[in-house]
């Protein structure tokens, strides 16, 4: 072996081991949080310390009641979960539709930046059409060291990366519902609009409802991978990173004729992340095109191997990632008609990329404040970024806050050509905001569970039918300035989605949140119809009279109807009275509350020896197995079809234990804040039941008392059938008291989330 070999595989060992080391460094699971603060001057105090504020306790709940739909552009939770369904989608013919126009130019004191110029459409949940024009600016430096290790031929490689990157975006929301409406002014160049240079005039020509954007991104990482062909169309990969990100952000929101607001983000970032997957891959030959003999042929040949390789290459991976960060957001609010704000605001940004620099500078300010400081130490750590802005601005800012958090997530990924894509993810997240002029502290732990799923994906096409579920958990608590920690409450939060699927999947929806709503409250006892939502209005049903079709039994086939799209919000909230009455549940309603979820033959089995159940000390179910099976001889059966129905049984009497030592798990940690990280680990499917999300729900939702709970679903659809009009309802599940306050409370809550979480492309 040559000197030169053996240093390469040295310096290979080196970094391979260390990336080994740091990914399994121990890391604090992270979570999602809601405080509020701005402009009804709520606390999270009064979210987590009860919601009923405003009422008794002692006041019936009122069944589900249909609302038209309160604006809600501002919600950049859902803007996520609605841009990501509408993405790589068939969905207009003129929707993808972009002008791509690249020039080189300087800006600022950063010369020889390359500029690239793109106009596009995107679709806010309303329908309505927005135009944006994004001109991007990159600075890069980095390098890729190759062949430092090699096995067989196949060599591993550490890439060093680092660079500037920022980029102008404005959003502009038209009154055009259809894309292709939008087409002259997409084309129209002499209205692109770009934030720079920034100046008073360009400032007052902001429509109402305009968003300027200008976010930044400095980056330093090191990545390694290795790609083992198996065979000439297979291989088989592994990789290894880790990369920290600071990403300061400028965005202007004209508010209305009167008011901008300024919103500045100082985002800190470390990522550490393993992968492996398998797939296929195509060449030029594979695909039926010529051989790239020259550079137009080699370029088509990169444009569409990427693209034919993106729907139909067989694919597989793994992937997990630890993150953690701290994040500062400041806000102003600029009176549009005074020209000495106007200017001290053009004056602040410098009207050049000079805002980067000035934005990185105020980052430095917070390098030492850590999410362990006290609420005064945290208190003067923001208080004295906020004042670099105030100086520079001459205005005393409106919000100014800070999270810190760390998060662990696990991701999968496959695709079977044309047929199927599924993408999925889980993970834990904790975050801790605090707000200035606030003596609390915000706790969050959050479990979240996401999925998409998209059949008959076509090249140059994309994908014709798409599913997309987002679930939450959010578990709250804060802490005053004395270091209490209140107890917790807890918001559950599902979005799903479909995009060209059949009114019975968009039925469904809120058919599946009916399958919780419906035990409310009901100790173990049978079911809550109050809580229902009526579908059947919602969704009127075909009559079977009417239907020309039958199926193989001779049954009438009701024709189903198609929707372009269809979305659904839904919100649950345990207030801290709830969430105590959970925890504290008596081992035999736990019990009762998963019988009463049974359902079918199973729960036929269970009723007729339900009371042969018994259950110890520690939670152990167990029964008079000679007595069941006597009870359940009827159900026995023998030979090629054998069932016994004392297995059943069996199944039944281990998974309540288990439910039931999840829950007492959670009562027997003395620290509120560990109750609540525990509480989000149950929730999430992490206890020795392994039942989660929805099922989960179905039990605990049974242990409170309707008064400690709201419910709000919103739903929406985009059918594009003739003669019939698109369902746009808000329906709430609450007493008048409770719904008076979750309404001002969990609103601004949201609202914070919102403020922390990064902009989606249609929000600031």
């Amino acid at each position: 072996m040559n000197q030169t070999s053996s240093n390469s595989k040295s310096k290979f060992a080196v970094v391979f081991f260390s990336l080994v080391c740091a990914l399994n460094a121990p890391a604090r699971s992270a979570d999602f949080s809601t405080y509020f603060d701005g402009a009804n001057q709520g606390s999270m105090a009064e979210l987590v310390g009860g919601l009923r504020a405003a009422g008794t306790r002692n006041e019936a709940p009122k069944a589900p009641t249909a609302e038209q739909p309160q604006p809600n552009t501002g919600n950049n939770e859902l803007l996520h979960f609605w841009e990501d369904l509408k993405s790589d989608v068939f969905d207009d013919i003129c929707k993808d539709v972009e002008i791509p126009i690249e020039a080189g130019f300087d800006i600022g004191q950063i010369a020889g930046v390359e500029g690239k110029f793109k106009r596009y459409m995107k679709q806010y949940p309303d329908n309505k059409i927005a135009v944006i024009d994004e001109v991007g600016v990159k600075l890069d430096a980095g390098h890729t060291f190759t062949d430092i290790f090699n096995v067989n031929g196949n060599s591993f490689n550490i890439g060093l990366s680092g660079g500037l990157e920022g980029k102008s975006v404005v959003v502009r929301k038209t009154n055009e519902d259809k894309y292709c409406k939008n087409l002259l002014k997409l084309a129209d160049l002499r209205k692109v609009k770009t934030i720079l240079p920034i100046n008073e005039k360009r400032i007052n020509e902001m429509g109402v409802n305009e968003i300027w954007k200008f976010p930044a991104r400095l980056h330093m990482g090191i990545s390694g991978g290795l790609g083992y062909p198996v065979q000439p169309w297979l291989t088989i990969g592994f990789s290894l990173g880790t990369s920290k990100e600071m990403k300061p952000s400028v965005t202007l929101f004209k508010m209305d004729a009167e008011h901008i607001r300024l919103r500045i983000r100082l985002d800190r970032i470390t990522v550490k992340s393993a992968g492996a997957s398998v797939g296929t891959s195509f060449d030029a030959g594979m695909i039926g095109l010529p051989e790239a003999e020259n550079f137009l042929m080699k370029e088509i040949d990169k444009a569409l191997v990427k693209e034919f390789n993106k729907y139909l290459a067989l694919k597989f991976g793994l992937s997990t990632s630890r993150a953690k960060g701290q994040k500062i957001l400041l806000e102003f609010v600029i009176d549009a008609k005074n020209p000495a704000q106007v200017a001290k605001l053009v004056d602040f940004l410098k009207g050049d990329l000079s805002i980067i620099k000035r934005l990185i500078e105020m980052g430095v300010r917070f390098n030492d404040f850590s999410s362990l400081d006290d609420t005064a130490s945290g208190q003067e750590a923001l208080n004295s970024v906020s004042q670099v802005a105030a100086e520079g601005l001459g205005l005393n800012s409106t919000f100014a806050g800070s999270n810190h958090f760390n998060s662990n997530s696990h991701a999968s990924n496959l695709v079977l050509p044309i047929v199927l894509h599924r993408e999925a993810n889980a993970g834990q997240r904790y975050d801790r905001y605090q707000v200035s002029g606030s003596e609390q502290v915000l706790h969050v732990h959050n479990a979240s569970k996401n999925t998409s799923v998209s059949n008959i994906n076509v090249p140059f096409i994309g994908k014709i039918f798409k599913h997309n579920t987002n679930q939450n958990f959010y578990v709250v608590n804060y802490e005053n300035g004395r270091g209490d920690i209140s107890e917790a409450a807890v918001v559950y939060q599902r979005y799903e989605g479909y995009i060209k699927h059949d009114e019975s999947d968009a039925r469904g929806m809120v058919t599946d949140m009916n399958e919780i709503l419906k035990y409310a409250g009901t100790q173990g006892n049978g079911i809550n119809s109050q809580f229902m939502i009526d579908v059947n209005t919602l969704f009127p049903r075909l009559d079977p009279a009417n239907s020309t079709e039958v199926d193989e039994w001779g049954q009438p086939v009701l024709n189903t109807k198609s929707y372009k799209s269809a979305l659904m919000s839904f919100s649950l909230v345990f207030t801290k009275e709830a969430v105590r009455d959970i925890v504290a549940a008596p081992a035999v309603t736990i019990m009762k509350a998963v019988l009463n979820v049974m359902e079918g033959l199973d729960r036929e089995i269970l009723q007729k020896v339900q009371h042969l159940f018994k259950i110890d000390t520690e939670g152990k179910v167990d029964y008079d197995w000679k007595a069941a099976r006597k009870l359940l001889a009827s159900y026995q059966r023998d030979g090629s079809d054998s069932f016994d129905p004392l297995s059943v049984v069996n199944s039944f009497c281990t998974n309540a234990a288990r439910i039931i030592a999840d829950i007492a798990s959670v009562r027997e940690i003395g620290d509120q804040k560990a109750k609540a990280k525990r509480l989000s680990e149950v929730l999430a499917g992490k206890g020795k039941s392994r039942v989660g999300y929805e099922n989960m729900m179905q039990v605990m939702i049974q242990l409170v008392n309707v008064k400690d709970i709201f419910a709000k679903l919103d739903l929406k659809t985009d059918k594009r059938i003739k003669n019939e009009e698109n369902i746009a309802n808000s329906y709430n599940v609450y007493n008048d008291n409770l719904q008076a306050g979750y309404n001002s409370q969990l609103g601004a809550a949201n609202s914070l989330r919102d403020r922390f979480s990064d902009p989606s492309v249609l929000s600031d």
